[in-house]
Protein backbone atom coordinates (compact mmCIF):
# COMPACT_ATOMS: atom_id res chain seq x y z
CA UNK A 1 0.00 0.00 0.00
CA UNK A 2 1.27 3.17 -0.98
CA UNK A 3 0.67 6.59 1.01
CA UNK A 4 1.07 10.19 -0.29
CA UNK A 5 1.72 12.55 2.37
CA UNK A 6 1.15 16.54 0.95
CA UNK A 7 3.08 18.98 3.21
CA UNK A 8 1.86 22.61 2.88
CA UNK A 9 3.81 25.40 3.86
CA UNK A 10 2.47 28.78 4.68
CA UNK A 11 4.73 31.95 4.33
CA UNK A 12 3.67 35.35 5.83
CA UNK A 13 4.39 38.73 4.58
CA UNK A 14 4.55 41.36 6.63
CA UNK A 15 5.07 45.05 5.04
CA UNK A 16 5.91 47.71 7.18
CA UNK A 17 4.55 50.82 5.43
CA UNK A 18 6.17 54.17 6.48
CA UNK A 19 4.09 56.18 8.83
CA UNK A 20 2.64 58.98 5.97
CA UNK A 21 1.56 55.86 4.34
CA UNK A 22 -1.87 54.85 4.06
CA UNK A 23 -3.30 52.11 5.79
CA UNK A 24 -4.67 48.50 4.23
CA UNK A 25 -8.18 48.47 5.00
CA UNK A 26 -11.11 49.82 2.12
CA UNK A 27 -8.70 51.30 -0.41
CA UNK A 28 -10.65 49.97 -3.09
CA UNK A 29 -14.29 49.92 -3.76
CA UNK A 30 -15.49 47.17 -6.85
CA UNK A 31 -18.97 47.88 -8.04
CA UNK A 32 -20.44 45.94 -9.08
CA UNK A 33 -17.91 42.97 -8.11
CA UNK A 34 -19.98 40.24 -10.04
CA UNK A 35 -20.77 41.68 -13.22
CA UNK A 36 -23.27 39.18 -15.14
CA UNK A 37 -23.61 38.96 -18.97
CA UNK A 38 -26.70 36.13 -18.70
CA UNK A 39 -27.40 33.51 -21.55
CA UNK A 40 -26.32 35.58 -24.89
CA UNK A 41 -27.25 33.91 -28.55
CA UNK A 42 -24.46 32.65 -30.10
CA UNK A 43 -22.64 35.05 -32.28
CA UNK A 44 -23.97 38.39 -30.16
CA UNK A 45 -21.99 41.02 -28.55
CA UNK A 46 -22.12 42.81 -25.38
CA UNK A 47 -20.24 45.20 -23.47
CA UNK A 48 -20.87 45.74 -19.65
CA UNK A 49 -18.22 47.13 -16.75
CA UNK A 50 -17.37 47.64 -13.43
CA UNK A 51 -15.83 50.67 -11.61
CA UNK A 52 -13.31 50.57 -9.30
CA UNK A 53 -12.98 53.53 -7.02
CA UNK A 54 -10.39 54.88 -4.57
CA UNK A 55 -12.08 55.37 -1.43
CA UNK A 56 -8.46 56.17 0.79
CA UNK A 57 -7.32 59.91 0.97
CA UNK A 58 -4.30 59.21 -0.46
CA UNK A 59 -3.45 58.32 -3.89
CA UNK A 60 -3.01 54.53 -5.11
CA UNK A 61 -1.46 52.80 -7.86
CA UNK A 62 -4.09 50.16 -9.41
CA UNK A 63 -3.28 47.46 -10.88
CA UNK A 64 -5.50 45.20 -12.84
CA UNK A 65 -4.10 41.13 -13.37
CA UNK A 66 -6.48 38.55 -15.56
CA UNK A 67 -6.48 35.86 -13.65
CA UNK A 68 -8.88 33.35 -15.81
CA UNK A 69 -10.68 33.82 -19.19
CA UNK A 70 -12.83 31.98 -21.33
CA UNK A 71 -12.12 32.63 -25.45
CA UNK A 72 -15.91 34.33 -25.20
CA UNK A 73 -14.52 36.89 -23.05
CA UNK A 74 -12.49 40.09 -24.35
CA UNK A 75 -9.70 40.90 -21.93
CA UNK A 76 -9.64 44.91 -21.29
CA UNK A 77 -11.41 46.34 -23.62
CA UNK A 78 -10.13 49.66 -24.95
CA UNK A 79 -13.10 51.14 -23.67
CA UNK A 80 -11.33 50.90 -20.34
CA UNK A 81 -10.01 53.64 -18.31
CA UNK A 82 -8.40 51.38 -15.35
CA UNK A 83 -5.05 50.88 -17.89
CA UNK A 84 -1.69 52.93 -18.17
CA UNK A 85 -0.62 53.78 -21.69
CA UNK A 86 1.26 50.32 -22.33
CA UNK A 87 -1.82 47.69 -22.20
CA UNK A 88 -2.03 46.64 -18.23
CA UNK A 89 0.14 49.21 -17.19
CA UNK A 90 -0.69 50.70 -13.47
CA UNK A 91 -2.52 54.39 -12.97
CA UNK A 92 -2.72 56.37 -10.32
CA UNK A 93 -5.71 56.85 -8.86
CA UNK A 94 -6.46 59.71 -6.69
CA UNK A 95 -8.60 59.86 -3.79
CA UNK A 96 -12.24 59.38 -4.48
CA UNK A 97 -11.50 58.64 -8.35
CA UNK A 98 -12.54 55.93 -10.33
CA UNK A 99 -12.16 53.81 -13.51
CA UNK A 100 -13.57 52.01 -15.32
CA UNK A 101 -12.93 48.28 -16.55
CA UNK A 102 -15.30 46.74 -19.49
CA UNK A 103 -15.64 43.82 -21.19
CA UNK A 104 -17.10 42.08 -23.65
CA UNK A 105 -19.14 38.86 -24.15
CA UNK A 106 -19.40 36.92 -27.37
CA UNK A 107 -20.67 33.66 -27.30
CA UNK A 108 -19.54 30.78 -29.52
CA UNK A 109 -20.63 27.16 -30.92
CA UNK A 110 -18.05 25.94 -29.25
CA UNK A 111 -19.12 26.84 -25.67
CA UNK A 112 -22.78 26.69 -26.51
CA UNK A 113 -24.36 25.50 -23.20
CA UNK A 114 -21.41 26.23 -20.91
CA UNK A 115 -21.31 28.86 -17.81
CA UNK A 116 -18.32 30.73 -18.62
CA UNK A 117 -16.44 33.18 -16.35
CA UNK A 118 -13.31 35.82 -16.09
CA UNK A 119 -11.70 36.27 -12.89
CA UNK A 120 -9.75 39.77 -12.80
CA UNK A 121 -7.68 40.78 -9.80
CA UNK A 122 -7.73 44.85 -8.85
CA UNK A 123 -4.47 45.58 -6.51
CA UNK A 124 -3.72 48.88 -4.80
CA UNK A 125 -0.07 49.71 -3.52
CA UNK A 126 1.18 52.78 -2.14
CA UNK A 127 3.23 55.07 -4.36
CA UNK A 128 5.71 55.86 -2.21
CA UNK A 129 7.20 52.63 -0.56
CA UNK A 130 5.21 49.62 -2.74
CA UNK A 131 3.08 47.91 -0.49
CA UNK A 132 0.14 45.90 -1.13
CA UNK A 133 -2.42 47.73 0.38
CA UNK A 134 -5.26 45.77 -0.84
CA UNK A 135 -6.32 43.02 -3.52
CA UNK A 136 -10.56 42.62 -4.84
CA UNK A 137 -11.69 39.70 -7.16
CA UNK A 138 -13.57 40.94 -10.31
CA UNK A 139 -15.87 38.60 -11.76
CA UNK A 140 -17.57 38.29 -14.87
CA UNK A 141 -20.12 36.07 -15.87
CA UNK A 142 -21.84 34.58 -19.03
CA UNK A 143 -23.29 31.50 -20.89
CA UNK A 144 -23.71 31.05 -24.87
CA UNK A 145 -27.20 30.18 -25.85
Amino acid sequence: MRFSVAVLIAVTCIAVLPANSIAADNVLKVSPGTVNFGAKSVGSFTLKSTTITNTSDEAVFLSLSLVRSWDDFSGGRIESTCFGEFSFEPILLAPGESCTLVEAFRPSEGFEGLKQDQIWVATATDPESGAILETEEILFLGRAR
